[in-house]
């Protein structure tokens, strides 16, 4: 199943790159949590269930002219998979360049995302997990 998993977020960035949210819903899970309480984010907070996630997409949309999340690496953690991020973005309103990493725990059961948490550095999202560096 841990493969499966990995494949699963690998799609899920797929999906958030191409804003297919809508054609499959079937991969996130109606009450999923997206967790950014630990970045320094001007969004850093939690939202769940499809109402919030659907609200807080829209809103980083607006504040992006261009904005693109790539994988670097994902760690096979059982039900949940970690990711190493590179973010990259252009301001909307202020053309300023956004180039950044950060790492993602995604949980998974059943075929769906139910989770994802960020985190500023891998090795608190290795931590989260129970790995090491």
């Amino acid at each position: 199943m841990s493969q499966e998993n990995v494949e699963l977020v690998r799609k899920l960035f797929e999906v958030y790159n191409e804003r297919s949210f809508g054609e499959n819903a079937d991969l996130i899970d109606p009450e999923m949590d997206w967790d950014m309480s630990r970045v320094e984010l001007p969004d850093g907070t939690s939202f769940t269930g499809p109402e919030e996630f659907r609200h807080f997409i829209e809103a980083w949309e607006e504040g992006f002219a261009s904005e693109s999340m790539e994988a670097q690496e994902m760690i096979d953690a059982g039900n949940r998979v970690v990711v190493v991020v590179h973010h990259r973005g252009r301001g909307r309103a202020s053309g300023i360049e956004v180039d950044q990493h950060f790492a993602m725990v995604w949980t998974l059961r059943d075929g769906r995302a139910v989770r994802m948490a960020l985190y500023p550095t891998r090795g608190q999202a290795l931590a989260a997990v129970g790995l090491s560096e």
